[in-house]
């Protein structure tokens, strides 16, 4: 059904499987306090409210995590890629700093050449930015459909406060005026220059002014609450069935919804739309708390509201009022009102639900989050995780990716190139297809004395590597899905090569047990 406003057609989420309990960060960096120790740890769990967070693995970062994310928007979506005219990609952990997040998702997922693309910056505000961005164009007339990312592999420094948060994760909304599961019916922007938070070119981690950012962030989510009520006057908090804010920790939302609750709301010198404004500690409990994923991912930046939201709108049903208010330091706020709409119920299982990725998690050691932290922060090349799981698989159907590999320079090129991009690399260019879907054959894990055969050299001898499992988790028989994944770096100032690796089925599995009847994806190829 066409609908006169814009909304959420689609929407998908990606949260990586390794996680990491905060307690055992704390416990490491916090260890020669001693007797203090506990003080400490309390006042993580129980006043910035933080329990664990998602850490990407070596085969992840913010594009592979985004692809996922995008191809579950997608799917929900019901549309072909190559209806999608514009991609945002917003992200504070850009793989490229030339180079867009955006392009490589849109080749990566199969949508085409024609279609407007930009990376946005605007810290942990930029994924919702993008819908911001999207809705404009849709509703100009200029595209049909656009689809809008929040992505994030968030970087702290090692001993910094903010490391206690800093998690991974991707969400991601095509847009479009068909078969809406969520209007937007405005969208009320609120920002200043107030540099609480920030990263200078060239550093790896940002740095920040500690408890600046409680001012800066009560402030701006105040502030574009007002907005919104100051051009609607007769809405309020009241009005909401569901209300989610961004979430750096559990901390801040709950500081910001205090607030919201005094006899005099800050920030706020219009007493008429400060009443508006007020929350009562009911509302809290049941509109806000629910949708608190910050406890198990940690601070996505980016893609937190997206994330959050994702989660309310697996609940919510038609009808339901939904207010979500991102953040991002510099700073920066919009707040979205959203109706839920009837697409949907009819949408639901087409893909994986947030807490279907938050229960799909495999608990790390802290020398393997130290090793994951310190291949983040030196930039240094890396292949997969030591020992590599490889094997042979047989084909099951449903597509192909196609890939290329540059016998001149041991290039991987996703998707696949007719020629190499160096050009006076004499080649040959041989094309590589392997199945979205397979049957595991056999697996082993890479030799200790054949750590450096380069995935190139196994993608090469039609060899599958394996992702997000153990190998006592991989038997055959077992049904694949293909993923995207980052498969070498060539150095700290080189390409990064991505290709395809092979999980045990999640999402499919996930899909056909909701709905019966298969839906058709997206290849992930250009258009």
């Amino acid at each position: 059904m066409s609908h006169s406003k814009v909304g959420i057609v689609g929407y998908g989420v990606y949260i990586p499987r390794e996680r990491i309990e905060t307690a055992k960060i704390v416990r490491e960096r916090e260890k020669k306090r001693g007797k203090e120790l506990e003080k400490v740890l309390e006042k993580v769990r129980h006043g910035l409210l933080l329990r664990e967070k998602a850490v990407a693995g070596h085969t992840e970062d913010t594009m592979t995590i985004a692809t996922e994310a995008a191809e579950n928007a997608i799917r929900m979506a019901g549309i072909s890629p190559g209806e999608i005219g514009g991609v945002t990609a917003g992200s504070e952990s850009k793989p490229y700093a030339v180079g867009t997040i955006a392009r490589h998702v849109a080749s990566f997922v199969g949508i085409g050449e024609n279609v407007f693309i930009a990376d946005l910056e605007g810290a942990c505000n930029s994924g919702m930015q993008g819908v911001a961005f999207m809705d404009a164009e849709i509703r100009s007339g200029r595209i049909k459909y656009g689809l809008s990312i929040g992505s994030d592999v968030a970087q702290a420094e090692r001993g910094d406060p903010l490391e206690y948060s800093a998690g991974a994760g991707a969400g991601a909304f095509v847009l479009g005026k068909s078969d809406l599961i969520a209007s937007i019916e405005d969208i009320a922007p609120y920002s200043s220059l107030f540099m609480d938070f920030w990263r200078r070119e060239e550093s790896a981690v940002p740095k920040h002014f500690g408890r600046t950012t409680v001012e800066a962030y009560k402030s701006h989510i105040i502030g574009a609450i007002a907005n919104l009520f100051r051009k609607h006057q007769d809405l309020s908090l009241s009005d909401f069935d569901w209300i989610t804010f961004h979430q750096p920790s559990g901390y801040l939302p709950m500081k910001t919804c205090n607030a919201l609750t005094l006899e005099e709301i800050p920030y706020v010198g219009d007493s008429s739309i400060a009443e508006r404004m007020r929350l009562t500690e009911q509302d809290i409990e049941k509109k806000i708390k629910p949708w608190l994923r910050v406890l198990d991912t940690g601070n996505t930046y980016a893609a937190s509201t997206m994330i959050s939201l994702a989660s309310l709108l697996d609940k919510a049903k038609p009808g339901d009022q939904v207010l979500a208010v991102s953040y991002g330091s510099g700073a920066y706020s919009n707040a979205t009102w959203f109706e839920v709409q009837d697409g949907i119920e009819e949408k639901r299982g087409r893909t994986p639900t947030v807490m279907d990725y938050v229960e799909r998690k495999s608990e790390i050691r802290i020398d393997t989050y130290h090793d994951l932290i310190r291949e983040r922060l030196s930039r240094i090349k890396r292949r997969l995780e030591i020992p590599r799981l490889v094997g042979e698989i047989e084909p099951v159907s449903g597509g192909y990716f196609s890939l290329s590999l540059c016998k001149g320079c041991n290039r991987i090129y996703y998707p696949e190139r007719d020629t190499c991009l160096a050009s006076d690399c004499p080649g040959p260019m041989e094309k590589k297809r392997f199945p979205r879907f397979a049957k595991l054959k056999n697996v082993s894990k890479l030799p200790f004395k054949k750590r450096w055969t380069s995935n190139f050299e196994l993608l090469e001898n039609n060899k599958a590597l394996f992702v997000d499992a153990d190998a006592s988790d991989l038997k055959p028989g077992l049904r694949l899905e293909g993923v995207i994944r980052r498969l070498d770096y060539e150095g700290k100032d080189g390409l990064i090569l991505y290709g395809i690796a092979y999980r045990p089925i999640f999402r499919e599995a996930l899909a056909v047990a909701s709905k019966p009847k298969p839906i058709a994806i997206a290849p992930t190829q250009y258009a």
